[in-house]
């Protein structure tokens, strides 16, 4: 999926992409997103990024609903780096899951 590769690349490019994983404890977080464990882009990289790719490879479905753009707006708006690129590609996922 094209969005996905895309919402990796612009994590690399604004070098967000982590070398290391979290440890595994962040990752079993019972939180949304797990606010409690990663940061948003720690959550996109070790966590969304790596179920959808996983439901792909499977052949399962991919949800039917999606919602993570306005976190997402929420979240860097508050940072300091450009994020549009990153925020328009987790806007185009929302939008062809929903439809």
């Amino acid at each position: 999926m094209q969005v996905i590769d895309a919402i990796e690349g612009e994590l690399r490019r604004l070098d967000l992409w982590e070398e290391v994983p979290p440890p595994a404890h962040a990752l079993m977080s019972e939180q949304p997103f797990c606010f409690d464990t990663l940061s948003f882009t720690q959550w996109l990289q070790w966590v969304f990024i790596v179920r959808v790719r996983d439901l792909l490879k499977e052949g399962r479905p991919l949800p039917e609903f999606s919602d993570i753009y306005p976190l997402a707006e929420h979240v860097f708006e508050k940072l300091d780096y450009d994020s549009a690129e990153l925020q328009r590609q987790i806007l185009s996922f929302d939008r062809l899951i929903n439809g």
